[in-house]
């Protein structure tokens, strides 16, 4: 029993010897080598965030496009060469970050500080990156406006020439074919047409600034598909046939316009009528205030 005591009372005392030396080594500070790497690791991560913050102020300066006149190519040329830098910037601080990570990924997984400063940047990074896609788009929705711009505004004397063509040759019977070829040709400058139109609109919504040059294009557009309807829509008639066409359409306009003349007339018999009725009501009431009794 003795015994027994005795190994219990040896073992206490060897683990109150083991555990304050346990405590003592967790506790002991890092070695002048440690602390140098991690102040080094540290100093190179503010390194990367400088440079990244940076680029950032930079991204975010803003992109002056005028609201009613063009861009010249030039203007877009030097955009796209801004943004192309920048992006090349982005691209390679990303390299240099990922393999400097890769290599120090051991010793910064064991320091809390440096891993809470690894996550900053990795937000730092997607900012910066959202930053420059969003202006690369805006880049890309001008220099996309701007040419559409210039070939909408290129058809304007081509579609007058193509109606004035397709209408001669419609005068005559012999030239049909020829008409049919006028037609295709519209056809096919009028499907570059709608797709450069849908791509100035669809420009216009990233970068509203434009949206005042847009008026102007949906002004001529609206113009050019109602020549090309006019184009499409010619054929030969004889002259009889033309000559009943054109009656037929000045009558429909006179009866259009004897409608609105008619529609008018009754309008304006209406509100004088309200306008006297009006002007009796008043009168009668008028008159009920301003009765007067003898007084004593």
């Amino acid at each position: 029993m003795r015994r027994w005591l005795r190994h219990i009372g040896l073992i206490a005392v060897i683990a109150c010897l083991v555990g304050p030396v346990r405590g003592q080594e967790v506790a002991q500070p890092l070695s002048p080598d440690a602390e140098a790497l991690q102040l080094e690791i540290t100093a190179r991560i503010n390194q990367f965030s400088d440079e990244l913050s940076q680029l950032l102020v930079v991204g975010k300066v803003n992109l002056s496009v005028s609201n009613d006149m063009g861009v010249s190519k030039s203007v877009i040329n030097a955009m796209e060469q801004r943004m192309q830098t920048l992006n090349q910037t982005y691209n390679q601080l990303d390299v240099k970050w990922n393999t400097y990570y890769q290599a120090q990924q051991m010793d910064i997984a064991n320091s809390e500080d440096l891993m809470n400063m690894v996550a900053k940047i990795e937000e730092l990074k997607q900012t910066v990156k959202d930053t420059l896609d969003a202006k690369t788009q805006v880049v890309e929705a001008v220099a996309n406006f701007s040419a559409a711009d210039q070939f909408i505004m290129s058809q304007v004397s081509v579609y007058k020439n193509l109606y004035s063509k397709a209408y001669k040759l419609s005068l005559l019977k012999q030239l049909a074919p020829k008409l049919e070829k006028v037609k295709a040709k519209e056809q096919v400058i009028f499907g570059d047409l709608q797709t450069n139109y849908n791509q100035a609109k669809a420009a216009c919504e990233v970068v509203p600034s434009l949206s005042k040059r847009m008026e102007a294009l949906d002004e001529q557009f609206v113009i050019m598909k109602s020549v090309s309807e006019k184009v499409q829509a010619l054929e030969y008639k004889p002259f009889i046939q033309r000559v009943k066409d054109y009656l037929l359409g000045v009558a429909a306009v006179a009866i259009i316009l004897l409608f609105l003349n008619g529609m008018m007339t009754r309008f304006k018999a209406y509100r004088e009528k309200v306008a006297s009725m009006k002007k009796y009501s008043e009168m009668m009431n008028n008159n009920g205030k301003e009765k007067t009794y003898p007084t004593i």
